[in-house]
Protein backbone atom coordinates (compact mmCIF):
# COMPACT_ATOMS: atom_id res chain seq x y z
CA UNK A 1 0.00 0.00 0.00
CA UNK A 2 1.21 3.35 -0.97
CA UNK A 3 0.07 6.37 0.41
CA UNK A 4 1.31 10.17 -0.67
CA UNK A 5 0.56 13.48 1.75
CA UNK A 6 2.03 16.92 1.91
CA UNK A 7 3.39 18.11 5.55
CA UNK A 8 5.23 21.74 5.65
CA UNK A 9 4.95 21.89 1.65
CA UNK A 10 7.14 18.44 1.26
CA UNK A 11 5.63 15.60 -0.16
CA UNK A 12 5.84 12.32 1.66
CA UNK A 13 5.44 9.01 -0.04
CA UNK A 14 4.58 6.00 2.35
CA UNK A 15 4.89 2.65 1.40
CA UNK A 16 3.44 0.21 3.39
CA UNK A 17 4.84 -3.23 2.89
CA UNK A 18 4.28 -6.92 4.16
CA UNK A 19 7.03 -9.59 2.94
CA UNK A 20 6.71 -13.39 2.28
CA UNK A 21 7.65 -15.57 5.24
CA UNK A 22 10.65 -17.58 5.31
CA UNK A 23 8.76 -20.74 4.79
CA UNK A 24 7.12 -20.16 1.83
CA UNK A 25 8.60 -20.23 -2.15
CA UNK A 26 11.67 -18.51 -3.98
CA UNK A 27 9.49 -17.67 -6.55
CA UNK A 28 6.99 -15.66 -4.18
CA UNK A 29 9.68 -13.80 -2.17
CA UNK A 30 11.46 -12.68 -5.85
CA UNK A 31 7.36 -11.49 -6.97
CA UNK A 32 7.53 -9.68 -3.92
CA UNK A 33 10.58 -7.86 -4.14
CA UNK A 34 9.72 -7.20 -7.91
CA UNK A 35 6.80 -5.37 -7.05
CA UNK A 36 8.29 -3.43 -4.54
CA UNK A 37 10.66 -2.58 -6.79
CA UNK A 38 8.40 -1.13 -9.33
CA UNK A 39 6.37 0.78 -6.61
CA UNK A 40 9.73 2.65 -5.22
CA UNK A 41 10.60 3.40 -9.08
CA UNK A 42 7.68 5.00 -9.62
CA UNK A 43 8.34 7.20 -6.68
CA UNK A 44 9.20 10.70 -7.74
CA UNK A 45 12.92 11.55 -6.57
CA UNK A 46 11.64 14.91 -4.57
CA UNK A 47 9.20 12.96 -2.89
CA UNK A 48 10.01 12.01 0.64
CA UNK A 49 10.41 8.36 0.51
CA UNK A 50 9.57 5.65 3.60
CA UNK A 51 9.02 2.25 3.65
CA UNK A 52 8.53 0.51 6.98
CA UNK A 53 6.24 -3.13 7.77
CA UNK A 54 6.72 -6.54 8.05
CA UNK A 55 10.19 -7.46 5.38
CA UNK A 56 10.28 -10.72 7.65
CA UNK A 57 14.32 -10.71 7.12
CA UNK A 58 17.49 -10.53 10.14
CA UNK A 59 19.40 -8.05 8.77
CA UNK A 60 21.83 -8.87 11.56
CA UNK A 61 23.66 -7.26 14.03
CA UNK A 62 27.46 -6.28 11.94
CA UNK A 63 27.65 -4.63 9.27
CA UNK A 64 29.38 -7.27 6.75
CA UNK A 65 29.57 -5.41 3.54
CA UNK A 66 26.42 -3.44 3.40
CA UNK A 67 27.73 -0.44 4.80
CA UNK A 68 25.79 2.96 4.02
CA UNK A 69 22.51 0.73 4.15
CA UNK A 70 23.50 -0.69 7.29
CA UNK A 71 24.33 1.55 10.41
CA UNK A 72 25.58 -1.03 12.48
CA UNK A 73 23.21 -1.42 15.03
CA UNK A 74 21.16 -4.39 13.99
CA UNK A 75 19.63 -7.30 16.27
CA UNK A 76 20.42 -11.50 15.85
CA UNK A 77 22.22 -13.21 12.96
CA UNK A 78 21.67 -12.09 9.27
CA UNK A 79 19.92 -14.13 7.33
CA UNK A 80 19.06 -15.20 3.30
CA UNK A 81 16.26 -12.90 3.58
CA UNK A 82 17.90 -10.11 5.58
CA UNK A 83 20.57 -9.93 2.40
CA UNK A 84 17.33 -9.46 0.19
CA UNK A 85 16.19 -6.43 2.08
CA UNK A 86 19.91 -4.94 2.44
CA UNK A 87 20.97 -5.81 -1.52
CA UNK A 88 17.42 -3.56 -2.23
CA UNK A 89 18.01 -0.87 -0.07
CA UNK A 90 21.64 -0.28 -1.76
CA UNK A 91 20.17 -0.23 -5.15
CA UNK A 92 18.11 2.36 -4.19
CA UNK A 93 20.27 4.04 -2.31
CA UNK A 94 18.23 3.10 0.59
CA UNK A 95 18.97 3.02 4.59
CA UNK A 96 17.38 0.79 7.32
CA UNK A 97 17.28 3.61 9.65
CA UNK A 98 16.90 0.69 12.57
CA UNK A 99 19.96 -0.01 12.17
CA UNK A 100 21.61 3.86 12.77
CA UNK A 101 20.65 4.01 16.28
CA UNK A 102 22.07 2.65 19.43
CA UNK A 103 19.44 0.89 21.24
CA UNK A 104 18.76 -2.05 24.30
CA UNK A 105 17.65 -5.36 22.61
CA UNK A 106 14.76 -4.65 23.73
CA UNK A 107 13.92 -1.51 21.86
CA UNK A 108 15.50 -3.34 18.80
CA UNK A 109 13.56 -7.11 18.61
CA UNK A 110 10.06 -6.06 17.10
CA UNK A 111 8.63 -9.85 17.14
CA UNK A 112 8.75 -12.26 20.02
CA UNK A 113 7.19 -15.62 20.02
CA UNK A 114 7.91 -18.62 22.17
CA UNK A 115 10.69 -17.35 24.23
CA UNK A 116 12.34 -15.79 20.97
CA UNK A 117 12.76 -12.12 19.73
CA UNK A 118 13.98 -11.47 16.47
CA UNK A 119 14.24 -7.94 14.12
CA UNK A 120 11.95 -8.68 11.31
CA UNK A 121 9.91 -5.10 11.24
CA UNK A 122 12.15 -2.37 9.58
CA UNK A 123 11.99 1.30 7.95
CA UNK A 124 14.05 2.46 5.08
CA UNK A 125 14.43 6.19 4.46
CA UNK A 126 16.51 7.84 1.55
CA UNK A 127 20.16 8.03 2.56
CA UNK A 128 20.09 11.83 1.94
CA UNK A 129 16.67 11.96 4.57
CA UNK A 130 18.59 10.10 7.13
CA UNK A 131 19.56 13.39 8.86
CA UNK A 132 15.99 14.07 9.33
CA UNK A 133 15.50 11.24 11.19
CA UNK A 134 15.67 11.78 14.97
CA UNK A 135 15.20 8.41 16.28
CA UNK A 136 13.57 5.18 15.38
CA UNK A 137 13.18 2.25 18.49
CA UNK A 138 10.93 -0.21 19.61
CA UNK A 139 8.31 0.48 22.46
CA UNK A 140 8.15 -2.71 24.03
CA UNK A 141 5.29 -1.67 26.23
CA UNK A 142 3.26 -1.38 22.93
CA UNK A 143 1.57 -4.28 20.72
CA UNK A 144 0.57 -3.74 17.27
CA UNK A 145 -0.80 -8.00 17.70
CA UNK A 146 -0.17 -10.69 20.32
CA UNK A 147 3.09 -10.56 18.68
CA UNK A 148 4.90 -7.70 16.80
CA UNK A 149 6.03 -4.78 18.93
CA UNK A 150 5.26 -1.28 17.84
CA UNK A 151 8.24 0.20 15.76
CA UNK A 152 8.30 4.13 15.80
CA UNK A 153 10.71 6.44 14.00
CA UNK A 154 10.99 10.34 14.57
CA UNK A 155 10.98 12.02 11.08
CA UNK A 156 11.80 16.13 10.95
CA UNK A 157 10.47 18.13 8.50
CA UNK A 158 12.27 20.51 6.67
CA UNK A 159 9.79 22.70 4.44
CA UNK A 160 10.66 24.30 1.45
CA UNK A 161 13.43 26.95 1.41
CA UNK A 162 12.07 30.20 -0.15
CA UNK A 163 15.44 31.27 -1.89
CA UNK A 164 15.78 34.62 -4.43
CA UNK A 165 16.02 33.85 -7.79
CA UNK A 166 19.73 34.29 -8.26
CA UNK A 167 20.41 36.38 -11.94
CA UNK A 168 21.14 34.43 -14.75
CA UNK A 169 24.81 35.31 -15.54
CA UNK A 170 25.38 35.94 -18.89
CA UNK A 171 28.13 34.24 -20.88
CA UNK A 172 30.92 36.33 -20.78
CA UNK A 173 32.85 37.39 -24.05
CA UNK A 174 36.58 37.02 -24.36
CA UNK A 175 37.82 39.99 -25.55
CA UNK A 176 41.57 39.24 -24.78
CA UNK A 177 41.48 36.95 -27.96
CA UNK A 178 40.92 40.47 -30.23
CA UNK A 179 44.06 40.42 -31.13
CA UNK A 180 46.14 38.54 -34.35
CA UNK A 181 44.32 36.80 -37.09
CA UNK A 182 41.00 36.46 -34.44
CA UNK A 183 40.92 40.52 -34.55
CA UNK A 184 40.99 40.63 -38.81
CA UNK A 185 38.15 37.92 -38.66
CA UNK A 186 36.23 40.25 -36.13
CA UNK A 187 36.69 43.29 -38.38
CA UNK A 188 35.64 42.08 -41.60
CA UNK A 189 32.67 39.85 -39.98
CA UNK A 190 31.27 43.19 -38.65
CA UNK A 191 31.39 45.48 -41.67
CA UNK A 192 29.75 42.89 -43.72
CA UNK A 193 26.92 42.35 -40.96
CA UNK A 194 26.39 46.33 -40.40
CA UNK A 195 27.03 46.48 -44.96
CA UNK A 196 23.39 44.70 -44.34
CA UNK A 197 21.91 46.55 -41.45
CA UNK A 198 22.80 50.17 -43.05
CA UNK A 199 20.41 48.61 -46.77
CA UNK A 200 17.41 49.65 -44.03
CA UNK A 201 18.72 52.31 -42.07
CA UNK A 202 16.18 55.42 -43.63
CA UNK A 203 13.55 53.36 -42.19
CA UNK A 204 14.73 53.23 -38.64
CA UNK A 205 15.28 55.68 -35.43
CA UNK A 206 18.59 56.57 -34.11
CA UNK A 207 17.75 54.05 -31.10
CA UNK A 208 17.28 51.41 -32.73
CA UNK A 209 20.21 51.45 -34.96
CA UNK A 210 21.96 51.78 -32.25
CA UNK A 211 20.24 48.50 -30.63
CA UNK A 212 21.12 46.94 -34.13
CA UNK A 213 24.87 48.31 -33.94
CA UNK A 214 25.42 46.72 -30.01
CA UNK A 215 23.52 43.38 -31.19
CA UNK A 216 25.62 42.89 -33.80
CA UNK A 217 28.96 43.47 -32.23
CA UNK A 218 28.11 41.32 -29.69
CA UNK A 219 26.99 38.29 -31.91
CA UNK A 220 30.44 38.36 -33.78
CA UNK A 221 32.27 38.55 -30.45
CA UNK A 222 30.56 35.62 -29.32
CA UNK A 223 31.35 33.98 -32.94
CA UNK A 224 34.79 34.60 -33.23
CA UNK A 225 36.76 35.26 -30.19
CA UNK A 226 34.05 32.90 -27.68
CA UNK A 227 32.73 32.94 -24.38
CA UNK A 228 32.92 31.63 -21.21
CA UNK A 229 30.62 31.56 -18.62
CA UNK A 230 32.92 32.56 -14.90
CA UNK A 231 32.70 31.01 -12.16
CA UNK A 232 29.39 29.35 -12.59
CA UNK A 233 29.38 25.28 -11.69
CA UNK A 234 26.28 24.79 -14.13
CA UNK A 235 28.13 25.01 -17.42
CA UNK A 236 28.32 22.44 -19.67
CA UNK A 237 31.79 23.83 -21.49
CA UNK A 238 34.73 24.14 -20.33
CA UNK A 239 35.27 27.10 -17.72
CA UNK A 240 37.14 30.05 -18.14
CA UNK A 241 39.71 30.47 -15.52
CA UNK A 242 43.32 31.71 -15.25
CA UNK A 243 44.35 27.64 -14.30
CA UNK A 244 42.69 25.65 -15.52
CA UNK A 245 43.88 23.71 -18.35
CA UNK A 246 43.32 20.59 -20.85
CA UNK A 247 44.52 18.10 -18.36
CA UNK A 248 42.31 19.20 -15.18
CA UNK A 249 39.12 20.02 -17.85
CA UNK A 250 39.58 15.99 -19.14
CA UNK A 251 40.16 14.74 -15.46
CA UNK A 252 36.98 16.82 -14.06
CA UNK A 253 34.58 15.42 -17.10
CA UNK A 254 35.68 12.00 -16.42
CA UNK A 255 35.26 12.34 -12.60
CA UNK A 256 31.61 13.73 -13.76
CA UNK A 257 30.72 10.70 -15.78
CA UNK A 258 31.73 8.56 -13.47
CA UNK A 259 29.65 10.16 -10.82
CA UNK A 260 26.56 10.31 -12.82
CA UNK A 261 27.00 6.49 -13.28
CA UNK A 262 27.13 5.91 -9.95
CA UNK A 263 24.21 8.08 -8.99
CA UNK A 264 22.23 6.45 -11.62
CA UNK A 265 23.14 2.80 -10.64
CA UNK A 266 20.40 0.54 -10.17
CA UNK A 267 19.74 -3.07 -9.46
CA UNK A 268 22.80 -5.63 -10.31
CA UNK A 269 24.93 -7.08 -7.67
CA UNK A 270 27.05 -5.38 -4.97
CA UNK A 271 30.33 -6.19 -6.85
CA UNK A 272 28.77 -4.09 -9.62
CA UNK A 273 28.05 -1.59 -7.37
CA UNK A 274 31.86 -1.57 -5.85
CA UNK A 275 33.20 -1.56 -8.70
CA UNK A 276 31.85 1.60 -10.30
CA UNK A 277 32.04 3.08 -6.50
CA UNK A 278 35.98 1.87 -7.21
CA UNK A 279 35.71 3.93 -10.24
CA UNK A 280 34.49 7.24 -9.30
CA UNK A 281 36.83 7.60 -6.27
CA UNK A 282 40.05 6.59 -8.54
CA UNK A 283 38.41 9.28 -11.13
CA UNK A 284 38.25 12.03 -8.49
CA UNK A 285 41.42 11.16 -6.64
CA UNK A 286 42.66 11.44 -10.23
CA UNK A 287 40.99 15.13 -10.83
CA UNK A 288 42.30 16.04 -7.23
CA UNK A 289 45.94 15.99 -8.03
CA UNK A 290 45.29 17.36 -11.63
CA UNK A 291 43.94 20.50 -10.18
CA UNK A 292 46.67 20.35 -7.09
CA UNK A 293 49.15 20.41 -10.04
CA UNK A 294 47.56 23.23 -12.27
CA UNK A 295 47.10 25.48 -9.24
CA UNK A 296 51.03 24.76 -7.88
CA UNK A 297 51.97 24.95 -11.56
CA UNK A 298 50.00 28.69 -12.19
CA UNK A 299 50.46 30.61 -8.74
CA UNK A 300 54.30 29.44 -9.58
CA UNK A 301 53.90 30.95 -12.87
CA UNK A 302 52.12 34.23 -10.98
CA UNK A 303 54.85 34.70 -8.36
CA UNK A 304 57.80 35.37 -11.31
CA UNK A 305 55.47 37.50 -12.89
CA UNK A 306 54.89 39.39 -10.08
CA UNK A 307 58.78 39.61 -9.46
CA UNK A 308 59.34 41.26 -12.75
CA UNK A 309 59.27 44.98 -13.54
CA UNK A 310 56.49 44.93 -15.50
CA UNK A 311 54.04 42.81 -12.47
CA UNK A 312 53.14 46.16 -10.26
CA UNK A 313 50.30 47.22 -12.47
CA UNK A 314 49.13 43.27 -12.38
CA UNK A 315 49.59 43.92 -8.47
CA UNK A 316 47.09 46.83 -8.48
CA UNK A 317 44.63 44.87 -10.69
CA UNK A 318 44.54 42.20 -8.24
CA UNK A 319 43.95 44.11 -5.34
CA UNK A 320 41.23 45.82 -7.04
CA UNK A 321 39.34 43.43 -7.99
CA UNK A 322 39.72 41.13 -4.31
CA UNK A 323 38.23 44.85 -2.77
CA UNK A 324 35.18 44.28 -5.62
CA UNK A 325 34.15 41.07 -4.15
CA UNK A 326 34.26 42.27 -1.23
CA UNK A 327 31.46 44.43 -1.48
CA UNK A 328 28.44 43.10 0.02
CA UNK A 329 25.75 45.11 -2.02
CA UNK A 330 24.19 42.13 -3.50
CA UNK A 331 22.49 40.65 -0.14
CA UNK A 332 21.57 44.00 1.16
CA UNK A 333 18.11 43.96 1.18
CA UNK A 334 16.80 47.15 2.94
CA UNK A 335 18.04 50.18 4.67
CA UNK A 336 17.03 51.71 8.21
CA UNK A 337 17.21 55.26 8.71
CA UNK A 338 17.25 57.12 11.65
CA UNK A 339 13.49 55.97 12.60
CA UNK A 340 14.07 52.37 12.11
Amino acid sequence: MSVTFIINEETFTVISAYAPHVGLGEAEKKSFWELLDEVVRGCPADHRLIIGGDLNGHIGAEVEGYRGAHGGFGYGVRNEEGRSILEFAIAHDLVVANSFFKKRDAQLATFHSGGHSTQIDFFLLRRGDLRNCKDCKVLPTWTCSSQHRLLVMELGTQGRVNRRAREVQQPRILWKNLNGEKAETFRANVVERMGAEMENVAFIDADQMWNNLASTIRGVAKESLGVAVGTSRAQNGCRESWWLNDEVQTKVALKQVRFRELTSFRGGTLVDRTSIENSYKEAKREAKIAVTRAKDKAYEDLYKRLDSKEGANYIYRIAKARERRRRDLVNIKYIKDEAG
